[in-house]
This record gives C-alpha cells, sequence and structure tokens, in this order.
C-alpha cells in the first residue's frame, strides 16, 4: 500500500491538526495540574488554588475573549459573556447560539470550542518574541512573563469544551481534508516526516 498517495496524505494532515488542538489543551491541562500540586505541597491547597484561579485571572479573561471572538467570526450569536467572576470553580462563561445550517452550525461549535488552544499559542507566541526582543526593563520581563503563566493556565478546554468540539469534529475534519487536497500543503513534509511504501 502506497501511505504517500496523494488522496491520503491531505487525510492525515486533516487528522493531524484535532490531535495537535487536544494534545496541547491536554498538556496544558496536565501541567497546570502538577504545578498547582507542587505549589500546594509547599504552601497548601487554598494558596495553589488561589494563585491558578485568581491571581491569574487575567488568562481567564483570555480564555473567555477566545471564545467570544471565534463564536462571532464563525456567526453564532453571543448572549452574554462574564469574563471573570468568582463562583466556585467557573471562573467566567460565554453563552452563544448557532446560527446556519446544520454545516455552519456545528462548524461554529468546533471553532468556539477550540479557540482558546488557538488563541493561547498565538498569544504565547507573541509574548516569547516580545520578552525575546522588546523587553528592556525588569518589570517588562515581570509582566510579561505574568501574562505568559496567566494565558498559559487558561488556554486548556473545559470538559465542556471538549464536548462541544466534538459535534462538528467529523465535519471539520472533512473541511480540513479538503482545503490540504487542494492547497496540497504537507505538515508532515515541513517536519521531514514520509511515510513509507508498503
Amino acid at each position: 500500500m502506497d501511505w504517500n498517495n496523494a488522496y491520503l496524505i491531505p487525510l492525515y494532515n486533516a487528522l493531524l491538526i484535532p490531535v495537535l488542538i487536544f494534545g496541547l489543551g491536554l498538556v496544558v491541562e496536565g501541567f497546570g495540574n502538577l504545578l498547582t500540586a507542587v505549589i500546594s505541597l509547599f504552601f497548601g491547597g487554598s494558596v495553589a488554588f488561589f494563585v491558578r484561579n485568581r491571581l491569574t485571572f487575567i488568562g481567564t479573561v483570555h480564555h473567555e475573549l477566545a471564545h467570544a471572538l471565534f463564536a462571532t467570526l464563525s456567526g453564532a450569536k453571543v448572549t452574554k459573556i462574564e469574563l471573570f467572576h468568582v463562583r466556585g470553580n467557573q471562573l467566567g462563561c460565554v453563552e452563544f447560539y448557532t446560527r446556519g445550517n446544520v454545516v455552519i452550525q456545528a462548524l461554529q461549535m468546533t471553532l468556539s470550542s477550540i479557540a482558546p488552544v488557538i488563541c493561547g499559542g498565538i498569544s504565547l507566541c507573541l509574548l516569547t518574541w516580545v520578552w525575546r526582543y522588546h523587553c528592556i526593563e525588569e518589570w517588562h520581563y515581570i509582566l510579561t512573563g505574568y501574562l505568559f503563566i496567566s494565558i498559559f493556565f487558561h488556554m486548556n478546554m473545559s470538559t465542556q469544551d471538549i464536548k462541544n468540539a466534538w459535534k462538528g469534529m467529523p465535519l471539520s475534519i472533512v473541511i480540513c481534508y479538503l482545503i490540504f487536497l487542494f492547497s496540497k500543503i504537507n505538515l508532515f513534509a515541513f517536519f521531514g516526516i514520509s511515510f513509507p511504501m508498503l
């Protein structure tokens, strides 16, 4: 079997996108949980909770704005945004309803659900660039580092985000497949990966 078939390579690429997004979300969640456990070990659970869920509130604001941005850009109607509130373990929320046909609605659910991971990744890249090339004084580094950690802590996907994302994932994979098929973009080739011919 020729794994380098011109119709299979776009499929690999289309399947890679959700794997990367969900994988990154899990890595962030795991690292955040580990760091929270370490803080809890040294300073207690209440301090760890405060650091992760209160001190890094900018990350929550970023998370909710990402949901709202992608929902709006994809055509959904945002009806409520709570950027940050102290109410149990829920730190904020965005409520919206989907519009359009079944295909469009499925895409709106998926895009709005994965938005914190995508926007978080972009923001972290920009902050890294600022850190390397534009920080001059000590407070620049402190502020940039605080923003980086805050966004990182909250660029994961909640359980509800994951459920919503799966609703439109099959259709999203089909659309990604068509994009990769006609654009001839191969993410695997970019990383120097090729597939064997059997």
